[in-house]
């Protein structure tokens, strides 16, 4: 099952939604779940999960950058060598063997890559799905042919909001390409927050039941930063609820209506 999430606006925090859902789903429900941004996004999914003193280097070796990660995959595929052995090899085990990620790869040629790596790339996801029950693709703000692509593809779409009116506006009064289900995130989300779920809802004539939140949390939001989110949410969804309930709560929503649109698959 592919959940492809994408951002309404640059930095309206949906990696940092992925990477927070998917673990919750593989720590709560214990399903086997893999984190990956495609190669036309930022890369920043593994900051999360690496800390500052074992975040990789570039490694040159003669004229070309060691690959690894998608860099790794495309050229597997690209050369017809792509196997369940080679996908392993190439992700990053988290969460006692229940998440996964693949790292982005550090390759600063984009030249040398095949004109065909949209496809290159639509392939490995697919073949992703037989080694895990969810995979979560972050595809960013952007609205490219390959996006739209992925999100035509998907089975569930996640729209990330901040929570802007100049950008819910420009949202909702343009067409957005998606066959699969479509839930609507407001992302760090505050209380006191003018557009909330039920303004949405009245406004815009959404469905209440594919509507969540998330709201801020600093705790996570620094972990982010340190590279450290696989502590955070093993401490937060095994330790004490009380001080992290309403985050939790969040979390629960989106995942159960994912299991749902799974279930009704």
């Amino acid at each position: 099952m592919k959940i492809v999430f994408w951002g309404a606006s640059r930095g309206c925090g949906a990696t940092s939604s992925m990477t927070a859902v998917a673990s919750f789903l593989a720590l709560e429900f214990n399903h086997r779940s893999i984190c990956m941004q495609p190669k036309a996004g930022k890369g920043d999914l593994e900051m999360f999960f690496c800390s500052w003193e074992k975040r990789s280097v570039l490694r040159e070796e003669s004229t070309y950058y060691a690959l690894e990660g998608m860099d790794y995959l495309i050229w597997q595929e690209q050369h017809h060598r792509l196997d369940a052995e080679a996908m392993k090899e190439s992700m990053v085990p988290l969460l006692d063997q229940r998440l996964f990620y693949l790292p982005h790869g550090s390759r600063e040629k984009p030249g040398l890559y095949p004109v065909q790596t949209g496809e290159l790339q639509r392939r490995i996801m697919t073949r992703m799905e037989e080694f895990a029950e969810f995979v979560f693709i972050d595809v960013g703000s952007v609205r490219d042919e390959f996006a739209d692509s992925m999100l035509q593809r998907a089975d569930v779409v996640v729209v990330n909001f901040s929570g802007r009116q100049r950008e819910l506006e420009h949202f909702f009064c343009s067409q957005f390409p998606c066959r699969g289900r479509v839930l609507y995130l407001l992302s760090n989300y505050s209380s006191d927050q003018v557009y909330n779920c039920e303004n949405l809802q009245r406004i815009y004539r959404m469905d209440g039941q594919s509507i969540c939140q998330i709201p801020t949390n600093p705790h996570f939001a620094q972990a982010c930063e340190r590279g450290r989110v696989e502590q955070y949410m093993k401490a937060c969804c095994r330790g004490n609820h009380s001080r992290n309930e309403q985050f939790l709560a969040g979390l629960r929503q989106v995942a159960d209506l994912i299991l749902e649109a799974g279930a009704n698959d």
